[in-house]
């Protein structure tokens, strides 16, 4: 067990992880204070470091919820898009298969929304 010293919002903490993973507690602990200096720097004034923490946390949770409601989408439209190629096994291949590339170019154009919807969250901090 390895103990890694962490500064977030001015403040150090010492924080157990396994060892081997000492860097990767640190990338999410920069994280976490990338997150808290955006958040203060939007908000125009200091909030207390309780109150940094708990407003950090739940953007953090809001982004996370938002993903996972995205991947249940793409999961169901994968599944559905799988659906049509095991159709397209008892059916005429030609239409279905028109029916898939469109269906497989909605879902990339999605998903390429996406990750610019992403890309510019980052691009904000």
């Amino acid at each position: 067990m390895a103990i890694v010293g962490l500064r977030i919002h001015g403040r150090q903490y010492e924080v157990a992880c396994d060892d081997g993973q000492e860097d990767h507690l640190r990338m999410l602990a920069d994280e976490v204070d990338d997150r808290m200096r955006t958040l203060v720097r939007n908000m125009g004034a200091s909030p207390g470091a309780d109150m940094a923490m708990m407003l950090t946390a739940l953007t953090m949770a809001d982004e996370i919820i938002e993903n996972r409601k995205e991947n249940k989408e793409i999961a169901a439209e994968v599944h559905r898009l799988a659906g049509l190629v095991n159709d397209d096994k008892h059916m005429g291949q030609e239409g279905r298969m028109v029916e898939i590339e469109q269906a497989m170019a909605t879902t990339l154009e999605e998903i390429a929304q996406r990750i610019e919807k992403i890309a510019d969250q980052v691009e904000m901090r």
